[in-house]
């Protein structure tokens, strides 16, 4: 039987009641959002709006291509604006360790209630109520626990937005993180409407010319540490705009990275404008937490999820590429 531990039973009244308080909600998924923090945005604004309640829906960078078939996404703006933030009284943050990766600087003055709700095991409590569970294998596994205990209706757009959200972030049930309760969960968001079949082709299956383009560039740039144990990929923006593709076509390509027998974890770093992104993979069985490395860059995330980002661009020099 799915159920709640008592502590997170009192955190989610205590939700529920801080969001019964307000009328208009601001839901806010960290930037460049995934299948598991939209899925959580569009499930929670499903259920708020079925509550009568007014819901802007915010994810800095838009919805990613392999996200657009997921019900409700048109409504996800990707920019905030001082009329928004003055309409709302209460922010909900869905997967954000810290305030900051929601990349939205309207909300650095922000002083209205929080309603913080994550799985990451290195999450700060930056919320006025936080929802958090490290044991959680996705924030919309937690999300479905907290919607049993609300009693709410799991209609057929937040079934599919749940199980979105908890495949991707499993690596379609692949990764260590998957316990017993994950899949029974799956199973019952299958019983309301939600197609396996669905999210599986548009989240992984799914590439279209440029993206396998983009995946042969990072391939054929992906070399191996052996002294440090990674297998690591560089991409520019020059080499996605020679096959015209995007930042999104390179999604998966770590985790496959981390395939190779002999690292310990892999690594793909990425130009985004003025800014380098490191996305970090591992597993269980190597003994490696990646969290950590990204923290040493100001990042953080999961012990074998997570990511960093800081200013700086990529060079390629006859010697290797070079961070400046």
């Amino acid at each position: 039987m799915i159920k709640a531990n008592r502590a997170l039973k009192i955190d989610f009244q205590k939700a529920r009641n801080l969001i019964e308080q307000h009328r208009n909600v601001l839901i806010v998924s960290h930037e460049y959002t995934d299948g598991d923090d939209l899925g959580s945005v569009l499930a929670l604004g499903q259920v708020l709006q079925g509550w009568g309640k007014q819901v802007f829906m915010i994810a800095k960078g838009g919805v990613p291509d392999s996200l657009l078939f997921l019900p409700g996404q048109n409504e996800v703006m990707e920019h905030l604006t001082p009329e928004i933030i003055a309409d709302c009284d209460l922010l909900v943050t869905c997967g954000c360790g810290d305030i900051s990766r929601l990349g939205l600087a309207l909300l650095d003055a922000w002083q209205k209630p929080i309603l913080n709700i994550d799985h990451h095991h290195d999450t700060k409590m930056f919320g006025t109520i936080n929802v958090w569970d490290e044991t959680a294998a996705a924030n919309c596994e937690l999300l479905y626990l907290m919607f049993l205990e609300w009693g709410v209706e799991i209609t057929k757009p937040i079934a599919l937005a749940l199980l979105t959200g908890i495949f991707t972030d499993t690596g379609g049930f692949r990764h260590a993180n998957v316990t017993a309760q994950t899949l029974e969960v799956a199973a019952e968001l299958l019983r309301k409407g939600a197609k396996l079949d669905l999210v599986s082709r548009f989240t992984f299956f799914q590439k279209d010319l440029p993206k396998l383009r983009a995946w042969a560039v990072a391939i054929e740039n992906a070399r191996f540490d052996p002294e440090r144990g990674i297998v690591y990929t560089v991409i520019t923006e020059e080499d996605l705009r020679k096959v015209s593709a995007e930042e999104d076509d390179l999604e998966g390509i770590v985790e496959l990275l981390n395939t190779v027998p002999e690292a310990k974890y892999s690594m793909l770093l990425k130009q985004r404008g003025d800014e380098v992104k490191g996305s970090l993979r591992s597993e269980v069985y190597k003994g490696v937490d990646v969290s950590e490395i990204a923290r040493t860059f100001g990042g953080g995330g999961h012990k074998l999820a997570a990511g960093f980002k800081f200013k700086g661009r990529i060079e390629r020099t006859p010697e290797g590429w070079k961070i400046t």
